[in-house]
């Protein structure tokens, strides 16, 4: 059976309910999955009810978004603003971070958050591209933080992923503006990639970042990072999802059909397309033209695996919207209390 080219993508939306001719495009090619953003969320019940429409779309994608608290927080109007993951950790609240994450996730009817980061914080860079986003610098605070975040999303029900592969530390640029380079340092690359080796099996899902590593390619268009280091020497098994494929760091890498199609090659399964829908018809198409069925077939099985994998429930007891965003101020004025401290 032809794996369809379609499953392989996640793409945005452009506000907060489908438009006409969105859903055209959704029901014409059914997509794996459907990110949401900021643009995505007005109200409770409007985000409820979106939710609801896109689930039940053809090909039922699930529904993602980037929850991490802190400055990447797309509830944040809803809900209240969450506790950054950094200081989440530093707090020794890391668990309980992932889990308010997992319920808002949940009541909200989304299944699946981008989360967390794992990502080295080092001087310069990183520093203020990933402010108050990555846990610690050392990989041991690292890991501990995000499997804890990870046991709390899973105890409330959603699933995660970490992200960005192979590790963001390091570069010298926003890849959402530029491409950055990571320097060809055997330790330093190694101290960035413990956090993925422990922690990617928990998550069963990778976010590959756009960073170039020796070969001048970003990592999203990498056989040697997005195959040969992630499933070869990693030994990972889960999706690979790719960041972005509309970002500045591939802009010089052709249109985004291009892209998605030397992405899919390169390794990742899941293709993000967040902000123009209108490339996603074509995207597709170029997949299907251009990638190899055996390949195509591949990514398709870890998407899917992911998926059915996904928790079913929570274990824990749901609040109401009211008592989460209480617990979400909670935890946000406990964090602000122990980093002061």
């Amino acid at each position: 059976m032809t794996a369809p080219a379609a499953g392989l993508f996640g793409v945005g939306i452009s506000g907060p309910a489908l438009t006409e001719e969105e859903r055209r495009v959704l029901e014409r090619d059914p997509p794996g999955a459907i990110v949401l953003f900021r643009r995505n969320v007005e109200s409770i019940e409007g985000v409820q009810a979106l939710t609801r429409e896109l689930r039940d779309l053809p090909g039922r994608p699930f529904v993602c978004v980037d929850m991490e608290g802190g400055p990447v927080d797309r509830f944040r109007e809803i809900l209240g603003a969450s506790a950054a993951f950094r200081d989440a950790a530093r707090s020794g609240l890391s668990r309980e971070a992932g889990e308010i994450a997992g319920e808002a996730c949940r009541l909200l009817g989304v299944q699946v958050d981008l989360a967390p980061v794992v990502d080295r914080m080092l001087p310069g860079a990183s520093e203020r591209v990933l402010a108050g986003r990555c846990a610690a610098g050392d990989p041991e605070g690292i890991i501990a933080a995000a499997s804890a975040f990870l046991d709390g999303l899973h105890a409330s029900g959603t699933g995660g992923c970490v992200k960005h592969f192979p590790g963001l530390g390091r570069a010298d640029l926003d890849t959402h503006q530029a491409l950055p380079f990571l320097p060809d340092d055997p330790d330093e690359e190694s101290r960035d990639l413990a956090p993925f080796a422990a922690t990617m099996d928990l998550a069963r899902a990778v976010m590959i970042s756009h960073a170039a590593g020796p070969d001048g390619l970003p990592s999203t268009l990498s056989p040697a990072r997005a195959t040969a280091l992630l499933r070869g020497s990693l030994g990972f098994r889960g999706a690979a999802f790719s960041d972005d494929l509309e970002m500045g760091a591939l802009s010089a890498f052709g249109e985004v059909p291009d892209r998605a199609a030397e992405a899919l090659r390169a390794g990742c399964d899941l293709l993000l397309v967040c902000s123009r829908i209108e490339d996603y018809p074509a995207s597709v198409r170029q997949v299907e033209e251009t990638v190899s069925e055996e390949r195509r077939r591949e990514a398709a099985d870890r998407v899917a695996d992911y998926a059915a994998r996904l928790p079913q429930e929570s274990t824990r007891p749901s609040r109401t919207a009211a008592a989460l965003r209480d617990a979400i101020r909670d935890l946000r004025d406990r964090t602000a209390e122990s980093t002061e401290a």
